[in-house]
């Protein structure tokens, strides 16, 4: 029940803040909640959170009425959050609130996206940084031997007769590098074919590696697979 209530307050908020009261921020001189899209990561990092809105808002401006005791106490998160409704109703539309003067225009902007952001009590963590994909050994475990083979390329798995760790590729019998006939590698024989021994095995679900993703393990065998 009580996250069905946090659902429900958090549509009827975010689904204010699209419309009407939207368009009272963005006549305010953009004093209002930029698009979530314009905040770089650094932002929503630092502003996506209750601490900051409590510290940056609430604290100075809001709880010095709305204490315990009082019909809105805004004193926690939990308070807070009961009341999102309330206070995008009476800041951002009927602009009543706070009553000792309207919020300055940055008290303005956090606020409005962190509640367009559903209120969250923590930041949303950032997505993670991925390298761009190189003719190196550490590229290419990162962005194709990682996510589509070594579940089972590992000394427990399935396929642990082919290791891919660099020096096991180096070493292996089956000549899956060969230095001298780079085309003749065993493992871009592996990733070429177009049969059901084809690597990543389609019987499992894995469609074949892009052209563009073996032409640069092609490039890292023939630089001497450093």
């Amino acid at each position: 029940m009580r996250f069905l209530v946090r659902t429900f307050i958090s549509a009827a908020v975010l689904g204010g803040l699209s419309s009407c009261n939207y368009s009272v921020l963005k006549s305010t001189g953009d004093a209002g909640a930029r698009s979530l899209g314009e905040l770089s990561a650094e932002e929503r990092a630092t502003m996506m959170n209750y601490p900051f809105i409590n510290s940056r808002v609430l604290q100075p401006r809001c709880v010095s009425c709305h204490r315990s005791g009082e019909k809105v106490n805004l004193e926690t998160y939990e308070s807070v959050f009961s009341q999102l409704a309330a206070i995008d109703r009476t800041v951002f539309i009927e602009q009543t609130m706070p009553k000792r003067g309207q919020l300055k225009d940055d008290e303005r902007r956090w606020l409005g996206n962190w509640l367009r952001a559903g209120a969250p009590l923590n930041s949303p963590q950032p997505p993670p940084t991925v390298d761009p994909f190189i003719a190196t050994y550490d590229s290419i475990r990162q962005h194709v031997f990682e996510p589509l083979c070594m579940a089972c390329h590992n000394p427990t798995g399935t396929g642990k007769q082919i290791l891919l760790d660099r020096q096991s590729l180096l070493d292996s019998p089956l000549v899956l590098i060969d230095l001298v006939n780079v085309d003749e590698s065993g493992l871009l024989i592996a990733l070429e074919r177009t049969d059901n021994k084809r690597m990543p095995p389609a019987e499992e679900g894995y469609s074949a590696l892009a052209p563009e993703q073996i032409k640069v393990i092609r490039e890292w065998i023939s630089n001497g697979a450093n």
